[in-house]
């Protein structure tokens, strides 16, 4: 659905402050957590001189340990400036802030409104309090520190709009009417006032009175086209699509270059099922540079989400393109060309549109593994090789680039390199034994093809143990084992693992067939290569002639 154009009358601000010491002591000591500051209203001490360079130090510790995310840490120093001075509302509204940042809105407020009763004339403080009460649902305290607010600062008329808004918040209906009403006495006629009344009006259910407020509006500002957008959307919602259109058209008059209302309307014309008109207005709000990316982008997903039948191929990638002519240096549209071509398994389109994207966003990683897997869908070994070095030099500490560089070397049978690539990928990974267990597969590939077999196969014991679910690692193992007809027993045992968990992988079933093969038992290979034949729908020129040798030992040469 399309973002719609109204008005917003209600914001949650968080602004910063200026941290003001306060100078009174107490001597009881305050938790680490929440601390339980006691009753320090009536105390007039003033810190010492080494008490206030000790609350100083302390206070300038914490913040620094703030900034480097070491709340935990930054807590512990806030609480011990407690202790030097549990009045200090400074330190207060810090450990509250932390406390915010971790979603704890309890411990924060009962912080906040102790700095608030410490130092009342501190707006930031009351600001982030009324945040925590929001976030408590406790809207008619909220509504309360904007009334402080708007008597603190008289030139800011917003913290009245707020007051309102957080009084119908609280279900105070018929009292935020009043206010309201009083506030326009005071203030005279505007576009807050009105919409913040109208929003009353809904949510008391009367429709006609909510009606009445927006046409009003319109009539003191018959040339905002805002207005008739907001009331359009009203007749929508009561499903009077022929007046919601008048009013939508009623806006394109006023201002052409609308990009939201082109929005509405095609959205108005998707529900219609109007793909045509739908198209149309889209596209107009797509080319219209004035119009952020997000809510098209909103839109564009949306469609596509609900199967996207609406808009033809040709219409996808009309709209794609107008986007990226709208916003040339944003990556994201582009992105979406990507992903039309991914889809259609054009992946050579797809792979060139994100070496665009990289041109001018190199610091995304997920744009690089993108890139990189669609040079393994391609089995393009020379374009893996040296586009997953440039990633390197931009993500060294991305293990799955180590990966992907690998899988290219194996493919171009430069083992040598190999080996020090997974080397320099190994610093890297820590305990991830999914991902130790991939590098150590193909260092162990490596040795095998560099004829290091006892390396090779004691790197393979340590990847079944890393990973004894890395069936590739698993089946290859047995297979090299089989090859050199070293410990059977083991190969036997680990292919057996692997089939049970792949009985229809012909490739896991040639390996199998020919570890009976290599043992002798030609009844049960000839049976395990006969499945394998059966399941597989590639090339089958190895199995065949594996199956050759098996006929062969059991006499059946025709």
């Amino acid at each position: 659905m399309a973002k719609k154009n109204q008005v917003v009358v209600f914001f949650i601000i968080l602004i910063g402050f200026s941290s003001i010491f306060s100078c009174q002591v107490s001597k009881k000591a305050v938790g680490s957590v929440e601390p339980k500051i006691v009753n320090t209203d009536t105390l007039e001490l003033k810190l010492s001189p080494e008490s206030r360079k000790e609350f100083e130090y302390l206070f300038i510790e914490g913040l620094k340990q703030k900034s480097m995310g070491n709340v935990d840490e930054a807590i512990k120093l806030f609480s011990r400036c407690l202790e030097v001075d549990a009045r200090s509302s400074a330190t207060l509204y810090e450990m509250a802030n932390i406390h915010v940042s971790k979603d704890d809105y309890q411990s924060s407020m009962f912080l906040l409104e102790k700095a608030v009763q410490f130092n009342p004339e501190n707006q930031y403080y009351r600001l982030l309090l009324v945040k925590v009460y929001q976030q408590n649902k406790l809207y008619e305290k909220a509504a309360e520190q904007y009334e402080v607010l708007s008597k603190l600062v008289p030139t800011n008329p917003e913290f009245s709009f707020y007051q309102g808004a957080l009084i119908a918040m609280a279900g105070k209906s018929d009292q935020a009417l009043s206010f309201y009403n009083s506030l326009e006495k005071k203030l005279g006629y505007s576009e807050p006032i009105a919409l913040g009344r109208q929003q009353v009006y809904l949510q008391m259910g009367n429709k006609p009175a909510a009606y009445a407020e927006l046409e009003k509006l319109i009539k003191a500002y018959p040339s905002v086209s805002k207005y008739y957008g907001l009331l359009a959307e009203l007749y929508l919602a009561d499903k009077d699509r022929v007046k919601a259109l008048e009013n939508y058209n009623r806006v394109v008059e006023l201002d052409p270059t609308d990009g939201f209302v082109h929005l509405s309307i095609a959205d108005f014309y998707l529900e219609a099922n109007d793909s045509a008109k739908c198209f149309e207005h889209l596209n107009l709000a797509f080319l219209n540079s004035d119009l952020e990316l997000e809510p098209k982008a909103q839109m564009y997903m949306g469609i596509l989400k609900a199967g996207g039948s609406i808009l033809s191929e040709p219409r996808q990638l009309q709209l794609i393109q107008s986007l990226i002519k709208a916003h040339p240096k944003d990556e994201r549209p582009l992105t979406f060309l990507v992903d039309y071509y991914q889809n259609r398994k054009q992946i050579v389109a797809a792979r060139d549109q994100m070496r665009k994207i990289l041109m001018f966003k190199k610091d995304n990683y997920p744009y690089w593994e993108h890139l990189l897997l669609f040079n393994n869908d391609l089995m393009d070994w020379n374009a893996m090789n040296e586009e997953s070095q440039k990633a390197l030099s931009y993500f060294p500490e991305q293990p799955m680039i180590y990966i992907l560089k690998s899988v290219g070397l194996i493919q171009q049978k430069k083992y040598t390199e190999l080996l020090s690539v997974i080397d320099s990928g190994l610093v890297h990974v820590k305990n991830d034994p999914k991902i130790l267990s991939q590098l150590y597969t193909y260092r162990a590939e490596a040795f095998y093809y560099l004829k290091r077999y006892n390396e090779a196969f004691d790197v393979f014991d340590k990847v079944v143990s890393l990973d004894p679910e890395n069936y590739m690692a698993l089946n290859n193992y047995a297979y090299y084992l089989s090859i050199r007809g070293e410990r059977l027993a083991v190969a036997e045992k680990l292919s057996a693992k692997v089939v049970q968990n792949n009985p229809n992988n012909a490739t896991y079933l040639d390996t199998y067939a020919w570890i009976f093969f290599m043992k002798k038992d030609y009844q049960l290979a000839k049976f395990y290569m006969e499945t394998a034949l059966s399941k597989t729908t590639e090339d089958t020129a190895v199995l065949i002639e594996h199956y050759g040798d098996i006929l062969y030992f059991l006499e059946e040469e025709d």
